[in-house]
């Protein structure tokens, strides 16, 4: 006897074993499917199956175009028919449709993302057909037929839509009591062309095959582990039924709990489980609370024959005498298994511990086994649809569907019910509305078109953490949270989207049932949050650097330009503060250009200075060194000079052209310390490389602007000159003749016409030589000034000094054109002297910023420029002269050439003290 049941306990163990094995098959066993789908002329199929666990559908297997998105449905099997996805909906309805276009019940995002209004689909469950004892009938669908129904009226409707049901034969209906139908999942199949039709023939062949797959793909699953240990168990103590209930799932609301998984062996029908549900205080919680196994009857305990009928009326009333229960307990998962008798039964403790001792090892072995390889696929899945979002989120998408993208793939991805994501704006302390949201919602209503402090968003930016709430009303920020009462959001999850320490968003995950996040999901969530973060700030980055390049090729708006640039710089940095200084070679500093503060940022005085030496603060130190400096406190770094009111970081980087040469700095500040990394500081240094590109595209425009002014003068003065000259050289001819036949006095004016007409033809001869002359060639500046004074009559009251040495390195130029720079500023100096004063030219090499110069000083002692003129005096057209004596080009064309050279063209000057004019030309570096 003892051995025919050790017999029995190694055929049980073998039989464990075949299935459990199986579960290894379902990857070979759904990739034939589909497979086999597409042979049948398909495009493509998509296998979606059910989790009873997470009471979800999700897409695992596919082939053809479906293998781009199958990963990433995944959908609860919501009750409420307006929130349903159409997998959902398949499972419910137990439905099969043909779908071209849209519908309603569409995940919105998957269809726009892979052009599913192209497709023609069909969408049918995976269904098995069980007798009351549970036992599947194989050959069910031979004689089913699918009915075609007539679908609702539906608005805009275009394309095929056709709604088919499935009928059983009547002895296998269920409504008669003697079948049920288990929905395991759903296929999806279809053509890439919407121009294509399925007919009802293809339809039967599909609907066909699948039915005769369907007990392959369920005998690969878990559920079918637990039949047979239900089974095996039954044959060990030769009892009449056995029934295995796994998972068990607390019910709060409901004081009470349920397993998601029951399943039985043949000799007891579906209808006892139903009437006999386990009990909270039954026989099997008490063998799980303390870990082992329960029986009734129990003679040790005085029990006698009909004790059933004492502490299970409901068992006993459906004809169970003795029942025995051995606690399941898999790695933390509860679970009961019941041996039933509808005999008088003794238990023979010798028996109860071999059976125990299968529960325990080999039993428990097997379901650990089975729900450990099914949470590996599981994850394996999740982990390809969570690479798959994070790798469409680094390509940077750079139109408007971002936060769309992000939200309705993390929807997917997790199965949730709403995701709502608000775009945050740190350096403004403000959200971006509306937010955008994925998934069904009840209410269609309008979003807050602002958030408030108190809004929920900014109560979680001030909580400053990510929560995770399997009740929301437990979570202070939630309890007025009129959106969660609308939907009716019992879990949600708050999640902080974060670069660094740059708050860029805030994201809320919300399911309508409960929903217990676990620490594996939780690091799946915090991925996908840190993915759609980096994904938002470099679309920042790249939108920050769209706008600035437009800016650059479209605008003649200096100051704009440069605004733009600093404002941008906060924004991408979530400084407090953002400057962007030009350099001034010939005064040595650094002069503020534009600025951008947030809220609340003071002026740490009110002596705050627009223009400071290179010499000075990190910002001079940053010019002079051509070198970034990101300084973590500035309270600790003795270079800091304060100028905004409790500032702690600082980055500021410079502002250099293809030669190294500095044209300015950009720096941002904060009241955070060690506000700043290295990729702030990457992100700095390419704004200003653009700050260089725009600043140098705005100066030649200016020069284009100038050369296409100084062209346009040329092509007018050029005929001008030619009759100028032809008209003057006639009058030479007549001035020659009344000197020659005049008398003394006419002699006298004839002399004075003629030196007159000699000045005015040196005058267009330098004109046309201007105009004309456009080669540049190495010039010895000291020779050019000297050329100039030549051209000059300077009156004995003026005392004239010249300090420039012959052998000056040479600067690139034409000839004419630079004699008449000097020509111009030397007449000037020399006009604003009327009565006496001196006039001092000095010339000398000098490096600025590592780039070497020839300045040239030209000094006078005249009446000066006052502070309102000291800009006007280089635009064309004004002058301080009388219109007998000039028509204000002289300094305009002046500043224009030597801008055209490179060089710098400046003015210092005091009211009565006089004036010095600075030109500062590049020294010529003769190619090797």
């Amino acid at each position: 006897m003892e051995k025919a049941f050790e017999q029995r306990i190694s055929e049980a163990l073998h039989q464990v074993e075949r299935a459990t094995s199986k579960l290894f098959q379902l990857d070979n066993i759904l990739d034939e499917v589909c497979r086999n789908i597409r042979v049948q002329g398909f495009d493509f199929a998509n296998i979606s199956l059910i989790s009873p666990e997470q009471n979800t559908i999700e897409g695992v297997h596919a082939s053809g175009v479906a293998m781009k998105w199958t990963t990433l449905a995944k959908h609860y099997l919501e009750k409420d028919q307006a929130l349903r996805d159409i997998q959902a909906d398949i499972v419910q309805t137990l439905q099969t449709e043909i779908i071209s276009g849209w519908d309603k019940r569409f995940d919105r995002w998957l269809y726009r993302e892979y052009q599913h209004e192209n497709f023609v689909r069909v969408f049918t469950p995976i269904v098995l057909v069980q007798d009351d004892n549970g036992r599947v009938i194989k050959n069910w669908f031979e004689r089913c037929e699918w009915e075609k129904i007539v679908p609702q009226a539906e608005e805009n409707r275009e394309g095929q839509h056709e709604i088919f049901q499935m009928r059983l034969p009547e002895d296998l209906q269920p409504e008669k009591g003697n079948t049920d139908v288990v929905v395991i999942g759903t296929v999806e199949a279809g053509y890439c062309s919407i121009e294509r039709r399925i007919d009802y023939q293809q339809l039967v062949e599909l609907l066909l095959y699948i039915a005769r797959r369907s007990l392959d793909i369920w005998q690969a699953q878990l559920p079918r582990v637990l039949e047979t240990i239900a089974e095996r168990a039954k044959k060990l103590l030769n009892a009449d039924a056995a029934t295995l209930h796994f998972l068990y799932e607390s019910d709060q609301e409901q004081e009470q709990g349920r397993y998601i998984y029951d399943v039985f062996s043949r000799g007891i029908g579906k209808q006892y489980l139903k009437a006999c549900p386990p009990r909270n205080y039954g026989l099997g919680r008490q063998a799980i609370s303390e870990k082992k196994y329960k029986f009734i009857p129990n003679l040790s305990q005085g029990h006698d024959r009909l004790e059933m009928a004492k502490l299970n009326p409901k068992a006993f009333a459906a004809g169970v005498k003795a029942m025995a229960a051995f606690p399941l307990l898999v790695d933390g998962k509860e679970g009961v298994l019941y041996v039933i008798f509808r005999r008088n039964y003794l238990f023979s403790a010798h028996k109860l511990r071999l059976v125990e001792l299968f529960v325990r090892q080999w039993a428990v072995d097997a379901i650990l086994h089975t729900t450990r390889f099914q949470q590996m696929r599981d994850e394996a899945r999740q982990r390809d649809a969570l690479h798959s979002v994070t790798q469409s989120l680094s390509r940077i998408p750079e139109d408007s569907n971002l936060l769309r993208r992000i939200a309705w793939n993390t929807l997917n991805v997790l199965g949730a019910d709403v995701v709502t994501i608000y775009e945050y704006i740190q350096t403004e302390r403000q959200f971006m509305t509306p937010p955008k949201i994925a998934g069904r919602i009840r209410e269609e209503q309008k979003m807050d078109q602002e958030i408030g402090e108190n809004n929920v968003p900014f109560l979680l930016i001030e909580r400053g953490e990510n929560f995770y709430a399997m009740r929301q009303e437990e979570v202070p920020i939630f309890q007025h949270s009129s959106f969660g009462h609308r939907e009716r959001i019992k879990s949600a999850a708050g999640v902080l989207l974060k670069v660094d320490k740059d708050i860029v968003g805030v994201m809320f995950i919300n399911y309508r049932r409960p929903h217990n996040f676990s620490e594996d999901e939780k690091k799946v969530i915090e991925t996908l949050a840190s993915s759609a973060a980096i994904a938002i700030h470099n679309q920042r980055w790249l939108t920050a650097r769209s706008e600035i390049n437009r800016q650059i090729i479209t605008t003649l708006d200096h100051e704009k330009l440069l605004n733009l640039i600093v404002q941008q710089a906060v924004k991408i940095t979530g400084a407090d503060v953002g400057v962007i200084s030009l350099f001034d070679p010939g005064e040595q500093k650094l002069a503020a250009k534009a600025k951008y503060l947030v809220k609340n940022i003071k002026l740490d005085s009110s002596d705050r200075r627009d223009s400071i030496s290179i010499d000075e603060g990190i910002t001079g130190w940053v010019a002079k060194y051509r070198q970034s400096a990101l300084v973590n406190n500035v309270q600790t770094d003795n270079r800091y000079q304060a100028y905004f009111a409790d500032i702690h970081s600082e980055l500021c980087v410079p502002l250099l052209d293809k030669d190294s040469n500095v044209f300015g700095v950009l720096n941002v500040e904060s009241r955070r310390i060690s506000a700043f990394n290295q990729i702030h500081q990457r992100m700095l240094e390419a704004l200003a490389n653009q700050a260089v590109i725009g600043i140098q595209n705005l100066e030649n425009k200016k020069q284009l602007v100038n050369m296409e002014t100084i062209a346009t003068l040329g092509d007018l003065a050029g005929p001008l000159v030619h009759h100028m000259h032809n008209d003057i050289g006639a009058i030479r001819v007549l001035a020659k003749n009344i000197y020659a036949q005049g008398n003394d006095y006419s002699k006298e004016k004839a002399s004075m016409i003629l030196s007159l007409v000699e000045q005015v033809l040196q005058g267009t001869d330098r004109m046309a030589s201007w105009i004309k002359e456009n080669n540049t060639q190495p010039i010895n500046i000291y020779q050019i000034v000297l050329e100039a004074k030549a051209r000059i009559s300077i009156p004995p009251e003026i005392t004239l000094s010249i300090d420039i040495t012959d052998n000056l390195p040479k600067v690139l130029g034409g000839e004419q054109q630079l004699i008449d720079v000097f020509d111009n500023l030397i007449q000037n100096a020399v006009d604003v002297m009327p009565q006496r004063g001196e006039l001092s030219i000095i010339g000398r090499s000098v490096q600025r910023m590592a780039r070497f110069w020839i300045e040239v000083r030209v000094c006078d002692t005249g009446i000066g420029i006052v502070a309102e003129n000291m800009e006007k005096i280089f635009l064309p057209g004004y002058t301080t002269k009388d219109e007998k004596r000039g028509m204000g080009f002289g300094l305009w064309w002046t500043k224009t050439y030597v801008e055209r050279l490179g060089g710098y063209l400046a003015v210092e000057s005091l009211p009565g003290e006089g004036s010095q004019f600075i030109v500062l030309l590049p020294v010529h570096k003769p190619k090797a």
